[in-house]
């Protein structure tokens, strides 16, 4: 039996404070004003930690990748590192 894709979680309005949230195994993320560039980047970070959680590498589901001190910001060849 073939395993279903998943979807990726999409960034949405929490009305209630108007700030951007994303849904990921259940919890809520938020990720600040809604529409703002920080938002988007970080729901662009919080995906990719959340997909590398899903394709079976170290980090568990619901954790996300250590936090590196020097740079705060992901590149895309740090998360495939870490995959």
């Amino acid at each position: 039996m073939s395993r279903r894709a998943r979807k990726v979680p999409s960034y949405c309005l929490h009305k209630a404070s108007g700030k951007a949230v994303v849904r990921l195994d259940g919890r809520d993320v938020y990720l600040g004003k809604h529409g703002s560039p920080e938002s988007h980047e970080k729901y662009e970070r919080a995906i990719a930690e959340w997909r590398i959680g899903h394709n079976g590498s170290a980090v568990s589901p619901g954790r996300s990748i250590a936090p590196n001190p020097e740079n705060t910001v992901l590149t895309v060849n740090q998360v495939i590192l870490a995959f």
